[in-house]
C-alpha cells in the first residue's frame, strides 16, 4: 500500500502546470450528520474543510472531517484529471479507529487506514443534464472472509436543476454486487438536495443546503443541514 500512497503524490509533484492559470479553492462546511453514500458515519456534528488547487485539467483536494464528539473522523488526498467531457479521480481515504493507536503513514497489515478508490464521471459538464459517476475501491477493500478485495462499487445518477434560485439535485446510487455497501446488488442512496450560496464579496459566498436521504437497503432515513464560508482565488 505504501508504494501505491507515495506514486499518487509523486505523479502529481510532476505535473505540468508550467503557464496555466493556479486557481485555489477553500471553504469550511458544518454538517448536522456525516452521511455518506447513505450510511450516516459517527452521530453528531461534524466540520469538514476542504481545500482545492488547480490547473489546466488538473486538481489537487485536501478535504478532511471531524465530528463534535470524535466518533468519526476522516482525511483525504484526491488528485483529479479531465479529458474529453469527462473526469478521472483517486480517492485516498485515511479513516483512523477511534481509540486505538493510528498513524497515517503507517501501512503494516493490521495498522493501515487508508483505502484507495478510482471513479470517473461527468460532472463537469455544464450542458450535460442527467450527471453520473461509477467508482471502484482498488486497495483497502478485502473480505475478511477470503482474504480477496471485493473492489466494492458504487454508481450514482444526478439530475440537477435550478428552482426559483435554489439548486435542486434529486440523485440515486445502487452497489451492484456484493461488497462494502451492502451483501448484494442493492440500491443503498437516494433523496434530493436543496442548495444555494449567498455570496457576500467577491470570492466569498456562504453556501446552505438540506438533503433528505434514505437508504434502501439499510432502511434508513436522514435530514441533513448544513453551511460554512467558501473562497475561491485564481492567479
Amino acid at each position: 500500500m505504501r508504494r501505491y500512497y507515495w506514486l499518487v503524490l509523486f505523479l502529481f509533484s510532476l505535473m505540468d502546470v508550467s503557464g496555466q492559470k493556479l486557481e485555489a479553492e477553500a471553504e469550511i462546511i458544518l454538517q448536522s450528520r456525516h452521511v455518506w453514500r447513505g450510511s450516516q458515519l459517527g452521530d453528531a456534528i461534524a466540520v469538514e474543510p476542504s481545500v482545492t488547487l488547480s490547473s489546466g485539467r488538473f486538481s489537487f483536494n485536501f478535504w478532511a472531517a471531524k465530528t463534535t464528539n470524535n466518533s468519526y473522523s476522516e482525511i483525504d488526498l484526491i488528485p483529479a484529471y479531465q479529458f474529453n467531457h469527462f473526469q478521472l479521480t483517486l480517492f485516498d481515504y485515511y479513516n483512523p479507529v477511534a481509540d486505538e493507536n493510528n498513524q497515517y503513514l503507517n501501512f503494516q497489515k493490521g495498522k493501515n487506514r487508508h483505502s484507495l478508490e478510482l471513479s470517473l464521471d461527468n460532472y463537469l459538464v455544464e450542458n450535460q443534464r442527467v450527471k453520473w459517476m461509477i467508482g471502484t475501491f482498488l486497495l483497502g477493500d478485502k473480505n475478511e472472509e477470503t482474504g480477496n478485495p471485493f473492489y466494492s462499487t458504487y454508481i450514482e445518477l444526478k439530475y440537477p436543476f435550478t428552482v426559483l434560485g435554489i439548486q435542486t439535485e434529486p440523485f440515486a446510487g445502487l452497489s451492484p454486487f456484493r461488497g462494502y455497501y451492502a451483501d448484494k446488488f442493492a440500491f443503498i442512496n437516494a433523496g434530493i438536495s436543496f442548495g444555494k450560496e449567498f455570496e457576500l464579496t467577491t470570492g466569498f459566498s456562504i453556501p446552505l443546503s438540506l438533503s433528505v436521504i434514505c437508504n434502501p437497503y439499510q432502511n434508513q432515513r436522514f435530514v441533513v443541514i448544513s453551511s460554512g464560508i467558501y473562497f475561491s482565488a485564481g492567479n
